[in-house]
């Protein structure tokens, strides 16, 4: 239950934040709308390349060589949404950057940060793509022993990678520098060994399941009704994931600056930034 409170705790001095940084949202935005759009091209083009040339699948060997031929639109797919998404972050993250710095950036500056650092961010999207590609399929192929392996290898990926937007924006290097720097940067400030962390994702979820009681008292009412509320909650999730993505990449830059300089942003507390991640108490 201390990761859930610490977790909405910092979640509400995000939001309370970005509060006074509206436009921020317009990034989450065009990031989902870009998303959207490669992920329709992408989809029909495989389903029009490979998927219906193929149909009807008779057997398991048909299935296991369609999945085959899927694969480099699979990894297309990965390589475009990351490209997209870690774009928009890059943008987000330089503009709430300069404003916790007391700096004055708006959207277009966040815009042309994230352009001139366009490369590294397709390096970054290219070296994500390929590890999460690369998961996906010892995952399928050890089974069991997979599912542990890439849940353990994950994680890991998760600590070591998670200052490489924050300092793709804020340096012009390559993936592999960025992420030996990020590493360090973690290590630095919390250690090799984390026994607790906050979970943005954890309040996410429960913050969406009020949404799923649109369609069930539009159900009582009719299936008119119901619709509507399919809809309201469909529109209530994409919200929230807009807003809790924004406040995210502010808490991101705000971890970025205090592991970096040591620097505590208005609106947080130090403990708030120094316990993100508790070390493992030693035996």
């Amino acid at each position: 239950m201390g990761t859930f409170f610490r977790s909405w705790d910092l979640l509400g001095r995000s939001f309370a934040i970005l509060k006074s940084d509206k436009e921020l949202l317009w990034l989450p935005v065009l990031s989902a709308l870009y998303c959207l759009a490669a992920t329709l091209i992408i989809c029909s083009a495989a389903a029009i390349v490979v998927v219906l040339p193929a149909m009807p699948l008779h057997d398991v060997a048909q299935r296991k060589a369609l999945g085959q031929q899927l694969l480099p639109f699979v990894f297309l797919f990965y390589v475009v949404t990351y490209g997209a998404g870690i774009y928009f972050n890059v943008a987000l993250v330089s503009i709430a950057s300069d404003r916790l710095s007391g700096g004055h950036a708006v959207l277009n500056d966040g815009l042309q940060m994230a352009w001139k650092r366009k490369w590294s961010i397709l390096q970054w999207a290219l070296l994500t793509a390929t590890v999460g590609v690369l998961l996906q399929l010892l995952e399928r192929r050890l089974s069991f022993l997979g599912r542990i392996v890439t849940g353990i290898t994950g994680y890991v990926w998760t600590l070591a990678s998670f200052f490489v937007v924050p300092i793709l924006a804020a340096e012009d290097m390559g993936p592999a520098e960025a992420l030996a720097e990020s590493a360090e940067i973690f290590r630095k400030t919390w250690g090799e060994e984390i026994a607790g962390s906050f979970s943005f994702g954890l309040i996410s979820v429960v913050l969406a399941l009020p949404g799923l009681l649109l369609p069930v008292l539009g159900a009582r009412l009719g299936q008119t009704e119901m619709l509507a509320g399919v809809a309201l909650m469909l529109i209530y999730w994409m919200l929230l994931a807009l807003v809790c993505s924004a406040a995210r990449g502010i808490f991101v830059a705000a971890l970025y600056r205090y592991a970096t300089t040591q620097q505590v942003s208005d609106g947080f507390r130090r403990n708030d930034l120094s316990d993100a991640w508790q070390p493992k108490a030693s035996d």
